[in-house]
């Protein structure tokens, strides 16, 4: 099937027309459309129409669904997909994740050592105004790096750890999501991972970075920060930036081993509602699959 499209970026993302993923996709169809997945690292599909059954459907065909580990957000009928933004329940209690200020930039699932995972965001409700998510490629960040940041980068190695990022959220808003318990933070070890890998489909040179490491191998904190900190700067060049203004219906999938994405300031909306359905899944091939998948979605399966 040759798929109808149009690039978001000239260097990443593709927006594919004219499709109704709720429609069944032969094999060879859905091959092309993950190869499309791998070459541009985003892809964009508007105007959809998916229930949390068709995009936990949708996951599962994509790759290994994780089920969030801050279950409860997710969806009881399907876990594999989880609540994001303001909503709030009858009881006026958080009925979905949500991080006063917004997320700055980051990579999706670093905190494990199976790095190839597709985070898929699809807009149930969207505010009048603010919402945006921002989205940079990693591999044009590597190309873009001057030679002396790129060598000093490919030597580095970071210890990326889970309660590193969420503690800190759950001490600034308590009230925010229910604290993990000893046996699922137990479950959610820190992995190494290096700085400068290859990517396993494309076979281009990519940064893998997380901005909450517990310590580098290479470099004392401070210095791998600022290491980490400089090729930020690349990444995240203003004309290197696709800004994604959501309306109802719009899903993105993206490739978290090539990308980085950002949240936008959340005061813009805090007096509107904003509703998103995330599902985040483990694609093949990779070099170090998460030999404890199934022990986890078990221990995050809500009850």
């Amino acid at each position: 099937m040759e798929f109808k499209s149009r690039p978001l970026m000239p260097n990443f993302g593709v927006e594919i027309l004219d499709i109704d993923l709720r429609e069944n996709m032969d094999d060879e169809s859905f091959a092309d459309l993950m190869s499309l997945y791998f070459t541009h690292s985003v892809l964009l599909f508007r105007a959809q129409d998916l229930d949390p059954a068709g995009q936990a459907s949708l996951a599962h065909r994509f790759g290994r669904p994780k089920i969030e580990t801050r279950k409860q957000f997710n969806i009881k009928a399907h876990p594999e997909v989880s609540t994001i933004g303001n909503v709030r329940d009858n009881e006026d209690k958080p009925a979905a994740f949500f991080v006063r200020g917004g997320f700055g930039w980051h990579t999706d699932g670093t905190a494990a050592c199976h790095v190839d995972a597709a985070t898929f965001l699809y807009a149930v409700e969207v505010p009048r105004e603010g919402g945006d998510t921002l989205l940079c490629s990693t591999a044009t960040a590597y190309e873009n790096i001057d030679p002396e940041l790129r060598q000093r980068l490919a030597g580095l190695r970071m210890l990326s750890s889970f309660h590193a990022h969420n503690d800190p959220l759950h001490e600034t808003d308590p009230e925010s999501f229910v604290p993990l318990t000893p046996t699922e933070r137990a479950a959610l070890p820190p992995v190494w991972h290096d700085v400068v890998q290859t990517h396993p489909v494309t076979g281009r040179k990519v940064l893998y970075m997380n901005f909450d490491p517990l310590e580098f191998d290479g470099a004392d904190l401070s210095q791998g920060k600022a290491l980490l900190q400089a090729a930020l700067e690349v990444a995240t060049r203003e004309d290197l930036v696709y800004r994604h203004r959501w309306t109802p219906g719009d899903l993105l999938i993206w490739d978290n081993h090539a990308m980085l994405h950002s949240g936008t300031a959340t005061d813009m909306y805090e007096d509107d509602r904003r509703l998103m359905h995330r599902s985040f899944v483990y694609t093949e091939p990779t070099e170090r699959p998460l030999p404890n998948l199934e022990e986890l979605n078990r221990i995050f399966m809500p009850v």
